[in-house]
């Protein structure tokens, strides 16, 4: 299906704001940046995205998608299924130390999630697909109930992004070498094997 000249601007913007974001930081993502770097004017943007909500939900996605498809693309099939667990949040969590910005882009600022807009619901679930066969493998050996899963991941996820926030704050001793140690206990603690 062929883009649309609105289509194609739409995307040439969203390339550009998310250079902006990967090179600056989120803070330095305005209307008047991006119509410097695209060389549109910034009150022709809003033709574009409604306003700059619009975009940044916009952007969030398909950074979102861009991470996901990073993340899916490393093989981390283990003979055990704790070990295969353990590599794919090590991996999350090695994607946002090589792209602090985008950490930074999806948890520092507030985003307004349109009304009826399951995009970022389709998405998690992606997200949570991508361990989901080792959570598979500790039920079928009775190592964890099905319907614990839920808040073992989300203990996990909850545990790495504080650890990430800590080491990006420059606040505590958090550094990537704890946070894989922390992370790995974590995993032990919250998993049990007979």
């Amino acid at each position: 299906m062929k883009q649309t000249k609105k289509e194609r601007t739409q995307k040439d913007i969203l390339i550009a704001a998310k250079s902006i974001i990967l090179d600056k930081g989120h803070e330095s993502l305005t209307v008047r940046s991006l119509a410097e770097v695209t060389g549109y004017s910034y009150t022709s943007l809003y033709y574009y995205f409604k306003d700059m909500n619009t975009l940044l939900w916009i952007l969030r996605l398909e950074m979102i998608e861009d991470m996901i498809s990073a993340l899916s693309s490393i093989s981390m099939t283990k003979k055990d299924p704790v070990e295969e667990l353990q590599e794919s949040f090590l991996s999350y969590t090695d994607y946002f130390f090589e792209h602090p910005n985008i950490f930074r882009f999806f948890y520092f600022i507030p985003f307004v999630e349109p009304e009826g807009d399951a995009r970022y619901q389709n998405l998690e679930k992606r997200f949570y697909g991508m361990w989901q066969n080792s959570f598979i493998r500790l039920v079928q050996d009775g190592t964890v109930q099905p319907d614990d899963i839920p808040i073992i991941a989300k203990t996990i996820i909850y545990s790495i992004q504080g650890m990430i926030m800590l080491s990006f704050s420059s606040n505590g001793s958090m550094n990537m070498a704890t946070i894989k140690d922390e992370l790995t206990k974590l995993i032990h603690f919250l998993i049990h094997r007979k």
